[in-house]
């Protein structure tokens, strides 16, 4: 999304100016105070090098622990793997200071961001499938950024690479399930005030249609003129309505890339793996997910993303274009697939000329229905029965 406002360049300067002195003051000021999360965040949000900010955690420890959701917030605000690890190792050193009868906090429950609901009724009459094979899960996380909830194993280094492949493959599976399947799409922004109350709006319902050979008929049945005050929906945002926010990482995109294990954690109904998603390459002229992604450990299906769309395109002119954080939850449908059904973003845009826009973004997937073509569309059961070894029947008796 683009703003629609200016600003003159001193005006700029003088945020990064305000920006640099909040900085140093919390170098100087804190000097013998652990960081808090508040803190990296402050850092990272003003452009610290992660190597400065590793240097300060080691000199200043930190005063939490780390977990998924935290491991995704800095790696989206910028931090590097190394800085990652930084604070892992001191988490750990916060945790082994701990007293030993402090209750122990899973990484679910110390999420504020929003709850899976999924529904598998129409599964639960079915075997449940093996995640990886039962020997050799051990009880220590095999990456050391990992940080899985109480009571819950990690898989090896070898399993880790098996269940990416896996969920890899039905993701390819599900994508071309989902083309058999016409459905309805309804995309809201809302543009809010100070008070948090709607100051404009973009509206857009489509129904999403496929013909035989699988091409998507995206037909536009509800689009009032909008009314968004200081933001314009940019065409990479409608792409992003289309493809991102419903991510899909299926062996045709895996290549392009870097799918690092973070833990194994409860997730209201369901266990789940938890994977950071990053792009490897940014090729010009296109879209990307980076976030985290949830793997039911059961189906070995993606449930849950959270994330934003990269890279944040900026022109010559000084403007740019601006994607929210947002989570899509994933419904099982027809007892088979995980299908996405609804995308949240509650965000504050921050815009290199113009002033930031809090805005709200819901998309809703409803009316999953599936339709007959002539392709030929593999279940996920039937792809496991592929991969099961076959036995040549028993030879006939002699008589």
């Amino acid at each position: 999304m683009k703003s629609t406002s200016n600003v003159t360049k001193k005006v700029v300067l003088g945020i990064a100016l305000v920006m640099l002195a909040g900085l140093l003051g919390l170098g100087t000021a804190l000097a013998d105070q652990p960081l808090s999360k508040e803190d990296i965040t402050l850092l990272l949000l003003g452009n610290s090098q992660s190597d400065t900010i590793i240097q300060m955690v080691e000199q200043r420890g930190i005063d939490f622990q780390m977990n998924p959701d935290l491991a995704k917030k800095f790696h989206d605000l910028g931090a590097s793997e190394g800085l990652i690890d930084a604070l892992q190792k001191a988490g750990n050193r916060v945790a082994a200071a701990s007293t030993a009868n402090a209750p122990a906090v899973s990484p679910a429950e110390s999420s504020s961001e929003p709850t899976l609901h999924v529904r598998k009724s129409a599964a639960e009459s079915q075997p449940e499938a093996p995640a990886a094979p039962a020997q050799a899960r051990p009880t220590t996380p095999a990456n050391p950024t990992t940080a899985s909830a109480p009571g819950l194993k990690d898989p090896s280094r070898e399993e880790i690479q098996h269940i990416i492949q896996e969920f890899a493959a039905k993701e390819k599976i599900f994508r071309e399930a989902r083309n058999n399947y016409t459905y309805h799409q309804v995309n809201k922004v809302h543009e809010l005030g100070p008070d948090n109350e709607v100051v404009g709006t973009f509206e857009q319902e489509w129904d999403i249609l496929y013909d035989d050979s699988g091409k998507r008929i995206e037909r536009v049945t509800y689009a009032p003129t909008p009314s968004l005050k200081n933001l314009i929906v940019t065409q990479e945002d409608i792409e992003s309505f289309r493809s991102i926010q419903p991510f899909v990482l299926s062996t045709d995109e895996l290549p392009e890339y870097d799918v690092k294990y973070l833990g194994h954690v409860k997730v209201d109904e369901i266990t789940a793996y938890v994977f950071s998603i990053r792009p490897k390459e940014l090729q010009k002229g296109r879209v990307y997910f980076q976030g985290v992604a949830w793997v039911d450990d059961r189906d070995l299906q993606i449930v849950k993303t959270e994330g934003k769309t990269v890279p944040e395109l900026k022109t010559k002119h000084g403007q740019a274009n601006v994607f929210p954080r947002f989570t899509t939850l994933r419904e099982q449908i027809d007892g088979k697939f995980w299908f996405p059904t609804y995308t949240m973003a509650d965000d504050t845009l921050y815009f290199p000329q113009g002033p930031s826009v809090h805005i709200k973004e819901i998309v809703r997937y409803t009316d999953y229905k599936q339709f007959k073509s002539g392709v030929r569309i593999l279940t996920v059961e039937s792809i496991d029965k592929q991969k099961e070894p076959t036995t040549p029947p028993p030879a006939a008796p002699n008589k």
